[in-house]
This record gives C-alpha cells, sequence and structure tokens, in this order.
C-alpha cells in the first residue's frame, strides 16, 4: 500500500494525460496534490512538515527558474527572427544540396537540428515540416519524416532538459552530456534507417550513392556532437554538431542564396553561436564571466551565473537583433507573442520540478527503486527504457521526462550496482526522443503540415518508429 502511495502522483499524471482530455497543466498540478500524502508518509515524522514543504517546494522552484529562463529568452529569440524577417528565414531552410532526397536529410538531420538545439520549443520540428511540404512531401509523410529534427532534445534550448537532469541526479553536468552523446549512435542508425525508408516510399532518390553520404553526414555531425560536450559545454555542443555542417552544406549548395540574404537571414544564429561559443572555449573569458553576479540561494542547488547563463545568452541575442531589425512599436507585440507560446510550458515546468524535488528529498525514488529491484532482481534495468520512454511520450518535455524519472532511474541504478552516469543518461536520451510522440506535439505538427485534427492519422504513420526505438535502448540497457 506505501509503494502505491509512492507511485500515485507518477501514475495520475500519466494516466491523466493519457486519457487526452486533461491539459498538461492540471494532470501536473493534480501530481503535485498527490505528492503531498506520499512525502508525508516518507518522512515518517521525522522532519518539520512546513518547514519541509516550504524550503523543498523553494528550491524546486529554483531548479525551474533555470529553464523558464530558458524557455522566455528561446521564444523571445524566435518571435525576433520572425517579426524582423519571417520570408527570408523560410527561404534559407532551402539552402541545402539540390536532389530531394539531399534536401530533405538536409532539412530534417541538419537545419532543422540547428534551430531545435538554439531555440528549442518544436521550432526545428516546424522548420522540417514546411521545407518538407515545399519539396512535395504529403502533410502526413511530412511529419513522419520531420520527427527526426527532435532527435537532438537533449540539447535542445541549449540543453536545459539535460542541465535540469544534472541537477536533479546530483550528477556532474559535463559527464552527463558527454554520456548521453555516447549513446545516441544506437538511435541515430534506427533513425536513419527510418529516413532511408521514407525517401524510398515517397521516392526523393535514395540510391546507393545517397546511402553513405548520409551515414558520413551522420557520422560527421555526432562526432561533433560528441566532442563539443568533451571540449565544450552541453548547452553549447548541439550547436557545434550542427552549425558547422549547416554552412558546409551552404557552400556545396549550387542554388544556394546570395550572400547578403544568408547573412541576413543568419545573423541572429552567428550572434547566438559566437557568443556562446567565445564564453564557452577561451578559459580566462568562461572563468571570469561564471564568477560575476553569481545567484546560489541554497547550497546544495545550481548556481545561477547572470553573466553566463544559457538563456541570458539567448536574451543578449534577442535584444542586439531587434535594435539592429525591429522598430519601437514591435516590441510589446514581440512580448505578447512570447508569453502567449511560453505560460504553460512555464507553469508545467514550475510544477513538475516542485514535485520531483519533494518526491527525491523525501527518499522516495530510492524507496521505490528497492521495491522494484526486489520484484524484478537482476532485470530491474530493463525497465529503465519503458519508464523514459512513458515519460517523455506523455509529457512531451525533456525537462518535465526528467522531473518525473531521473530520481527514480539514479536510485534504481545505484541499487541494481550499476553505473549511474549510464543509466541516467540512457532515460535522459530515451525520454527525449519519445517526446515528438506526446500528443500536444503530433497536434502542433498537424497545424504545422495545415491538416489541424488528424492527430489519430499522423500516429497511424508514425507509431511504428516507437517500438524501434524502445528496442534500440533495451539493447543498450543489456550493456550497462
Amino acid at each position: 500500500m506505501q509503494i502505491l502511495l509512492y507511485l500515485a502522483p507518477i501514475i495520475l499524471v500519466i494516466g491523466l494525460v493519457a486519457t487526452g482530455r486533461v491539459p498538461l497543466v492540471r494532470a501536473s498540478f493534480a501530481g503535485l496534490i498527490a505528492t503531498v500524502p506520499a512525502v508525508v508518509v516518507a518522512l515518517h515524522g521525522q522532519r518539520d512538515l512546513a518547514e519541509f514543504f516550504l524550503i523543498e517546494s523553494l528550491k524546486g522552484a529554483w531548479l525551474a527558474w533555470h529553464a523558464i529562463a530558458v524557455t522566455l529568452a528561446g521564444l523571445t529569440v524566435h518571435h525576433v527572427i520572425q517579426a524582423a524577417a519571417p520570408a527570408r528565414q523560410t527561404e534559407a531552410s532551402e539552402a541545402a544540396p539540390v536532389s530531394p532526397h539531399r534536401r530533405a536529410y538536409f532539412l530534417s538531420f541538419v537545419a532543422a537540428g540547428l534551430i531545435e538545439c538554439a531555440i528549442g520549443f518544436g521550432v526545428g520540428f516546424a522548420l522540417a515540416i514546411h521545407g518538407l511540404r515545399r519539396l512535395g512531401v504529403a502533410p502526413l509523410p511530412a511529419i513522419a519524416v520531420g520527427l527526426l529534427s527532435q532527435m537532438l532534445v537533449p540539447w535542445g534550448g541549449l540543453g536545459i532538459g539535460t542541465t535540469i537532469g544534472a541537477a536533479l541526479g546530483h550528477l556532474p553536468l559535463h559527464d552527463f552530456g558527454l554520456y548521453s552523446a555516447s549513446l545516441m549512435p544506437a538511435f541515430v542508425a534506427v533513425l536513419l534507417g527510418w529516413f532511408w525508408w521514407w525517401s524510398h516510399k515517397l521516392k526523393l532518390g535514395l540510391s546507393l550513392a545517397n546511402m553513405p553520404l548520409d551515414a558520413l553526414w551522420t557520422a560527421a555531425m555526432f562526432g561533433l556532437l560528441w566532442l563539443g560536450n568533451l571540449y565544450a559545454s552541453v548547452d553549447s555542443a548541439g550547436l557545434i554538431a550542427t552549425a558547422p555542417l549547416v554552412a558546409l552544406g551552404w557552400l556545396l549548395d549550387r542554388n544556394r542564396p546570395a550572400v547578403k540574404t544568408t547573412l541576413r537571414v543568419a545573423l541572429p544564429y552567428l550572434l547566438l553561436i559566437g557568443v556562446l561559443l567565445s564564453t564557452r572555449l577561451i578559459a580566462p573569458l568562461s572563468q571570469a564571466l561564471q564568477s560575476i553576479a553569481v545567484m546560489q540561494p541554497f547550497d546544495d542547488m545550481p548556481v545561477f551565473p547572470w553573466a553566463y547563463q544559457a538563456g541570458v545568452m539567448l536574451l543578449l541575442t534577442a535584444i542586439a537583433y531587434g535594435a539592429l531589425t525591429l522598430k519601437p512599436r514591435q516590441i510589446g507585440g514581440i512580448l505578447k507573442q512570447t508569453w502567449a507560446a511560453g505560460r504553460i510550458a512555464i507553469l508545467t515546468t514550475l510544477i513538475f520540478l516542485i514535485m520531483a524535488r519533494l518526491m527525491a528529498a523525501s527518499g522516495i525514488p530510492a524507496e521505490l527503486a528497492l521495491a522494484w529491484q526486489s520484484v524484478a532482481g537482476e532485470q530491474a534495468l530493463l525497465a529503465t527504457p519503458l519508464f523514459a520512454a512513458v515519460a517523455g511520450g506523455l509529457t512531451g518535455s525533456n525537462t518535465a521526462s526528467n522531473s518525473l524519472m531521473l530520481p527514480l532511474q539514479a536510485a534504481l541504478a545505484g541499487s541494481a550496482g550499476a553505473n549511474v552516469l549510464w543509466v541516467s543518461a540512457l532515460q535522459n536520451v530515451t525520454g527525449s526522443l519519445f517526446t515528438p510522440f506526446f500528443p500536444g506535439k503530433i497536434a502542433m505538427a498537424c497545424a504545422f503540415a495545415g491538416i489541424a485534427g488528424a492527430e489519430r492519422q499522423v500516429y497511424r504513420f508514425v507509431i511504428l518508429l516507437a517500438p524501434l526505438l524502445l528496442a534500440a535502448a533495451v539493447l543498450l540497457t543489456l550493456f550497462l
């Protein structure tokens, strides 16, 4: 009975979202309410309840602020770019090789990946779908192929979900990012096969010459991703992996736009990449910025260095680009758009992280891990991919998925004697790869493709990918 009480918050959130009738905000709030009695029982009267709930809720809110800052800044950048040059931004996404297959690959894997890493929030998904539709791909297949734009979600929005996951699991962020990047090739093999199958089905020009070229570009991207995590940081690794390939693709494109047009469209991303890389790779500058205006209200929580944090870099990019391209009267509209687009994500992030912090601080994940270990024995870790997939698929957010499951997965790894970093990285990557299956993201994709209300038809096109990704995750678990 006690274990069921501990599981109730997670089961309630997943169950309510799975009905398709309860918005994520309400489901997360119901989970938070269910957390209260579970925490009271778990504490066994050993703590002052009022003080515990107050302090741990504030700690959860502090963690949430790190994600909220990136969300607000990323959406601001996106709306500034749209307001400044929406037509030219669309044109830039077509700066790719000539054949339909090469253009579809470049859009889905590279260009959309860059946008997703810089901004997050499914903006890369929109780019991929719109680009594929312009190639003549029908709406449903465009969504199925556009899913590939979400494979870099652990590094999306400047890696905020991975950063939060490291904080929740008390893991070194550098190692956590590197381990996550090291797991990606197994999943990418599945995703590349998915793309080839659709390219053949849609007659985009799949050939024996194209396949090794796709593999070479993909290997280059994930090699850069690994190096970015090794030598730079999680928040810049996704840009390091994709930006050089976007530039190379533009150089190789015989039909590329004029340099002036390209620079106008690319300017905000060049500003962001320049600021991020200079502050991450130049050691004296990095160390200096990390020591300026540092906030840390809790000793066991991450710091927020105002001069260094990724969200601040995004906001500076928005301000700089907006000053060059916008009129003052446009600013109010952009701020309203940002708040309208981000308020639900902000609220759910806040609720999930308070809920996660209360559960973790009361020891619930450790007790659940021990209980599952006693039932499943040596096979306990095989549930790791399933837990991650369910959390990712039913929340649509890497941050929310890690909030729900990463403390439990880390505790499970500890009780099973496995490497906590590897198991946590598997949670991070698997949960992220299942976020595109979230009903809200599928609905968003339908809107992007101009077929609002066609969610059921979309699921028939994309659902086959889910068991393939899950099988890859299970195979990886066998080697952990």
